[in-house]
């Protein structure tokens, strides 16, 4: 039997529709009537228009990539929409989400993701700086947390190998899938910080003392800091992929799964399951016992606290994603953006507002707990890297600006109605 013929799937002793050659005229058949000819002469043309047809598509079919293969025909055999989940916090389809072990790694990842965009936060702010934003700019944590994003989602070697043997089909069954995505990424960007640095650069507030030459640039301003903000996060995001994309190419992940194999990661989900709740008690400890002018506490101690509850209450409103009739739209996303978005504008105004010569809340540890809450809580509450994740992965463009344009819509508008009034009556002062 023909090679070919088996991986094609034809079978070489049935007889080739697509050929020209008629089948032996048989002893006593009746010939074929005269007035049929233009019957079959009608199928030859369709059947030619057909095949015209067939290879024009061909022609532009898109080449599958590594990763599509992969999880075509060996990751996802059960069509669990391994490779493009229609968002990568949606849990309906995903009832083991409410295991305690994946609460667990989404408090640890949220650990991680607060620490690090607090301190890079702090990194990227200095004198002179190209982003002039007086509370500091969130522009490269979320490039960075998009950047891990979109690894952890196209990572399909990594992932391939650790399902392998587990029992699961798909990669949002692994706790350490959640716990980087909804725990660390969720963490480490912020919704709410990026809008708060819109509204304020518009307004021509907490810019530092650098004001612009009048209040119509502050439409500039607008687009400005939008465009940057959405612009690097997105680029982050292809970066990301594509990075997964070239360890696959180098067979960095096919190498490393030699010894990272399921009982490993589940090894590591164990651990930090545990160190998450042993980092937090000790974080409340020391925190509440080092001297009020460290920058432990008054930068991290309690934010990190507020951030692990901000953390799993956006993880539990992902539940609601595609709810509400809206099977494609991510709600429960939308919810803790616009709920972090309040809080903050709230927040700024309690700690920038202006109330006689200083602001309305004047005590060092008042104004340290707000900054907390509004840094911690109101920063892991929201996330770009899971909205840009999502706008990617929206399957037509009216749902990808539908989506982008109801969010940030609502959000800004909230914004603007709280911190806007008062700014233009009273003001904004750096503290």
């Amino acid at each position: 039997m023909d090679e070919q013929s088996i991986s094609s799937g034809v079978d070489p002793l049935s007889p080739d529709e697509n050929s020209n050659d008629s089948p032996e005229k048989m002893p006593g058949e009746d010939p074929v009537p005269l007035q049929e000819a233009p019957r079959e002469r009608r199928h030859s043309s369709h059947s030619i228009v057909r095949i015209i047809t067939s290879d024009i598509e061909n022609e532009l079919r898109v080449i599958p990539s590594i990763q599509e293969k992969e999880v075509e025909y060996e990751i996802g055999p059960l069509e669990p929409q391994f490779w493009k989940p229609q968002n990568i916090m949606s849990v309906e389809d995903t009832p083991f989400s409410r295991r305690y072990l994946v609460l667990l790694e989404v408090i640890f990842g949220s650990v991680l993701g607060n620490m690090a965009r607090i301190g890079m936060t702090l990194l990227t702010s200095y004198s002179n700086e190209y982003i002039n934003y007086h509370p500091g700019t969130c522009l490269w944590s979320n490039f960075s947390a998009c950047f891990v994003m979109a690894w952890c989602n196209h990572a399909a070697y990594f992932w391939h190998n650790i399902l392998r043997n587990s029992g699961k089909t798909n990669m949002k069954q692994v706790a350490l899938h959640t716990g980087i995505t909804a725990g660390f990424c969720g963490s480490f960007s912020t919704w709410s910080s990026l809008l708060i640095e819109v509204l304020f650069k518009t307004l021509d507030g907490l810019n530092g003392g650098n004001l612009l030459p009048n209040h119509g640039y502050g439409v500039m301003e607008f687009f400005s800091v939008l465009l940057v903000q959405m612009g690097v996060s997105f680029l982050g995001y292809l970066l990301g992929k594509d990075f997964a994309a070239l360890l696959d190419i180098w067979s960095v992940s096919r190498k490393l799964s030699t010894w990272f194999n399921y009982r490993i990661c589940r090894a590591i989900e164990l651990t930090t399951s545990f160190l998450g709740i042993a980092a937090l008690i000790a974080d409340l400890v020391v925190g509440l016992t080092i001297p009020l002018d460290t920058t432990w506490k008054t930068k991290y101690a309690f934010s990190l606290i507020f951030g692990a509850f901000g953390a799993v209450l956006r993880f539990r409103l992902s539940k609601y994603n595609g709810s509400f009739g809206l099977d494609w739209f991510p709600s429960g996303t939308l919810m803790a953006n616009v709920m972090s978005c309040t809080l903050i504008s709230i927040l700024y105004l309690l700690l920038y507002g202006i109330k006689g010569a200083a602001t309305i809340v004047t005590g060092q540890v008042h104004r340290m707990i707000v900054n907390a809450f509004s840094a911690g809580f109101c920063g892991a509450l929201s996330t770009t890297s899971s909205f840009v994740n999502e706008l990617y992965n929206l399957d037509y463009p009216f749902q990808r600006y539908g989506y982008f344009s109801v969010t940030f819509l609502i959000c800004f508008l909230i914004m603007l109605l709280i911190d806007g009034p008062y700014f233009w009556t009273k003001g904004f002062i750096e503290s």
